[in-house]
């Protein structure tokens, strides 16, 4: 008796895989609570999310005392720097920054332009 074994071929396929730069595949994120400043009451979270060249401030669980020119300003400690004007006194609300700018802040500000005057930092 005569056995016949079936002839296999086996084919080898080889993959290239190309991964994004690190850097970019990953978000930078800084959180902070507001605090109050004087008489005016600012409360929620402060979210600055960079991913590559783009990053956002995202406010959450937000709210603040109403005033005349409220914008949204950045800085190390101080409002020093403007980025919009704050869209509604309460609610979630995201704006968006530089990357570069993102990178080199420490607090997030409501500050009332006409009247010079900071209502809550995070």
């Amino acid at each position: 008796m005569r056995f016949v074994l079936p002839t296999v071929s086996v084919l080898a396929l080889s993959f290239v895989i190309a991964a994004a730069p690190i850097t970019s595949a990953f978000a930078q994120t800084k959180t902070g609570s507001f605090r109050s400043v004087g008489k005016y009451s600012v409360s929620g979270t402060a979210k600055v999310s960079i991913t590559g060249s783009t990053a956002k401030i995202t406010l959450s669980g937000f709210r603040t005392t109403p005033g005349p020119d409220l914008y949204v300003y950045v800085g190390n400690g101080r409002a020093s720097r403007r980025i919009a004007k704050l869209r509604r006194n309460s609610g979630t609300q995201s704006y968006s920054l530089p990357a570069s700018v993102a990178k080199s802040i420490s607090s997030v500000h409501i500050h009332c332009k006409r009247f010079s005057s900071t209502f809550g930092s995070a």
